[in-house]
């Protein structure tokens, strides 16, 4: 934790709040002996999508896929989706058949 004199701080600004992001707390002392604690109020927030890995759905257009989530909701609409991927996979053997 570094120790930044009143003036030197003001003049620094910048430098002591991404030292403070960086480790957490600055200190500021004035000239009559009174010290201050700087410190960030938050941490950036991550996406919370950050750590989710996509799936690919293929022979299924974005379209169908909305549109199965809209009708059946998110759980019901997975297996929906699994359903109707089956029922096209026999409907093109049938067909080279």
């Amino acid at each position: 934790m570094k120790l930044y004199t009143y003036s030197t701080a003001r003049q620094r600004l910048a430098e002591v709040l991404e030292e403070a992001s960086r480790d957490g707390e600055v200190q500021i002392r004035r000239q009559d002996g009174r010290v201050y604690a700087v410190t960030p109020v938050a941490k950036p927030a991550l996406s919370p999508f950050a750590n989710v890995t996509g799936r690919a759905a293929r022979g299924v257009t974005s379209k169908e896929l909305l549109r199965l989530a809209r009708e059946e909701g998110w759980g019901r609409g997975a297996r929906a989706l699994r359903s109707a991927r089956a029922r096209r996979a026999t409907r093109g053997k049938s067909r080279a058949g």
